[in-house]
């Protein structure tokens, strides 16, 4: 019997299941718009470390933060980092926080 890949199939139901619920409950679309922009920044500050060629250990001596911190600043999800720990991140790559409009604003 030859292998069947579903994955596809199954991930595509998934997310219209999910798309159903987040139309039906705003606070959920809302936690899950904030939670996106969250991973999204974190995203963005370990590619901007990675551009700079820099470690997390440099980022740690420039900083001050520990290895832990940083680590979980750009790959943990559980907790989310305070302002000013991503406020020194940023500025140790050369960059500072900002606030831009969304693209979907009324």
């Amino acid at each position: 019997m030859p292998f069947i890949d579903v994955t596809e199939k199954i991930l595509n139901e998934e997310a219209k299941e999910l798309q159903e619920i987040l139309a039906k409950n705003p606070e959920a679309r809302i936690a899950c718009e904030q939670f996106e922009s969250e991973c999204k920044l974190r995203r963005e500050l370990m590619e901007a470390r990675r551009k700079e060629t820099l470690t997390q250990a440099e980022i740690q001596a420039l900083t001050g933060l520990t290895q832990q911190t940083i680590s979980r600043i750009e790959k943990n999800h559980e907790i989310s980092p305070s302002l000013r720990n991503l406020i020194k991140y940023a500025g140790a790559l050369g960059y500072e926080l900002t606030l831009a409009p969304k693209d979907n604003r009324i």
